[in-house]
C-alpha cells in the first residue's frame, strides 16, 4: 500500500525515491514482479545505486572506467587509503545524493577533520581518487536503448556539478562510445531507464555515479524531448510486452 493505494493493482509502477525511502523502497521492485508488476528496475539495483562504492565495484567489474576508490571503516584505514590513492582524493559519503555527502580534501591535514566527523556520526567512506576536470560532468540519461545527455557546470570553485548545488546545464553531444558505455552502465546496475554521471579528464572519461532518479526536471529544460512522455511509452511498451508474454 502507498498512501492508500494498492500498488499491485497497476501494469507498471515508476519507482522514484528518495534519503530515507530507499532503504523501504529496496523491497518493492520484488513485491511487485512477484505480482506482476512492471518497474524499471531489478530486485538488487537500488541497493546497488544507492551505495557508491557498490555503484563502482559493479561498474568497474563490468570493465567500465571508473576512478580508483576504496572503501573505509575507520579512521586509520582511511588515511591509510588516501595515501594510497594520492592527494587530492574525494570523500563521499555512502548513500549520499544530489552532490549532499561529496568532499574533497588536498591533503592529511584537510582530510582528518572530515574523516572525524563522519566517524562521529558513525557514516561508511568512500574515497576515490580526484579526476583532474574543470568542476563539470556528462549527465547520460538512459530510456531503454536511448540516451540524451547534458553537461553539468559547477559554480565557479565549486568541483562539485549536481545542479542542487548550484551548477548550471549546458547543451552537451555525446560521442556514440559514451552513449553504449551508459546504456551498459544502466544495464549492469539493472535499470531500464536511469541517470548516468560521467566525468571527463582530457581525451578519457570516467563513471561516478548511477542515479535511479535521474532529475527529469532539470533534463526537460535542456533537451528536445520530454522525458517523462519517453518514460511513460516505454513503461507502457513494457506493460503489453508483460501482458503479451504472459497470454493476456
Amino acid at each position: 500500500m502507498y498512501k492508500d493505494t494498492d500498488l499491485t493493482e497497476f501494469d507498471c509502477v515508476f519507482l522514484r525515491l528518495f534519503g530515507d525511502d530507499l532503504l523501504f523502497g529496496e523491497h518493492l521492485p520484488e513485491i511487485l514482479d512477484e505480482e506482476g508488476v512492471y518497474t524499471q528496475m531489478d530486485v538488487d539495483s537500488l541497493a546497488i545505486s544507492s551505495n557508491k562504492f557498490y555503484t563502482t565495484k559493479v561498474l568497474g567489474e563490468g570493465s567500465l572506467p571508473i576512478p580508483d576508490s576504496a572503501y573505509t571503516l575507520s579512521t586509520d584505514q582511511t588515511r591509510e587509503a588516501a595515501e594510497e590513492l594520492g592527494y587530492p582524493v574525494v570523500i563521499k559519503i555512502i548513500t549520499g545524493y544530489g552532490g549532499k555527502g561529496v568532499m574533497m580534501a588536498e591533503d592529511e591535514s584537510g582530510l582528518t577533520p572530515i574523516i572525524d566527523t563522519l566517524t562521529l556520526f558513525e557514516q561508511d567512506i568512500c574515497l576515490q581518487d580526484f579526476v583532474e576536470n574543470p568542476g563539470e560532468d556528462v549527465r547520460m540519461v538512459v530510456i531503454g536503448e536511448d540516451t540524451y545527455s547534458y553537461k553539468r557546470v559547477g559554480e565557479e570553485g565549486e568541483f562539485r556539478s549536481n545542479i542542487s548545488a548550484g551548477g548550471n546545464k549546458e547543451d552537451y553531444d555525446a560521442s556514440e562510445d559514451m552513449r553504449e558505455a551508459a546504456i551498459q552502465a544502466a544495464k549492469l546496475c539493472g535499470f531500464d531507464f536511469c541517470g548516468v554521471d560521467i566525468i571527463e579528464s582530457g581525451d578519457e572519461y570516467f563513471f561516478a555515479e548511477v542515479n535511479e532518479s535521474p532529475g527529469f526536471e532539470a533534463a526537460k529544460e535542456i533537451l528536445d524531448i520530454d522525458p517523462y512522455d519517453s518514460v511513460m511509452a516505454f513503461m507502457k511498451q513494457k506493460s503489453v510486452e508483460r501482458e503479451s508474454e504472459r497470454g493476456l
